[in-house]
């Protein structure tokens, strides 16, 4: 496959997971997984360091969605990680949505909701902020 076929799937299987995991109901959980694991696969592959955090932040929601919290977690932290070390607000924020929703009733929650929180209220662009703040509503 060349690049372009490659990220033209990366697109494709990201946004199919998109539509399973944040906006389909239960029944499409197992799918969605499927799909945010082949996005981010792809996106390892002809992608950036800026894909790879979103296709983590993807991927930890689809876990949560199917019950692995703990890899949900992990997913999330490595978001986090990759968006602190590109140092992009907006991703920065939405890493530590991700991991708020995965820490639900946890020891860790609290502490992810109000980073979440300060991340969110410090998005520069105000429709990146908006945005972020759209997914984060229902945990506030």
């Amino acid at each position: 496959m060349t690049n372009e076929a490659l990220l033209a799937e990366a697109k494709r299987t990201y946004n199919e997971a998109y539509e399973h995991v944040i906006e389909g109901d239960a029944s499409k959980a197992l799918s969605g997984l499927e799909l945010a694991a082949a996005s981010l696969h792809l996106w390892r592959q002809v992608g950036t360091a800026k894909n790879e955090a979103i296709g983590l932040w993807m991927l930890s929601r689809a876990l949560l969605k199917v019950g692995a919290r703990d890899a949900a977690v992990e997913a999330g932290e490595r978001s986090l990680s990759i968006a602190e070390e590109i140092s992009t607000d907006w991703m920065i924020a939405s890493a530590l949505e991700a991991l708020t929703r995965a820490t639900l009733g946890t020891q860790q929650h609290e502490a992810y909701r109000a980073r979440a929180i300060a991340a969110i209220d410090s998005i520069a662009d105000a429709e990146d902020r908006e945005h972020i703040s759209s997914q984060f509503a229902d945990l506030r």
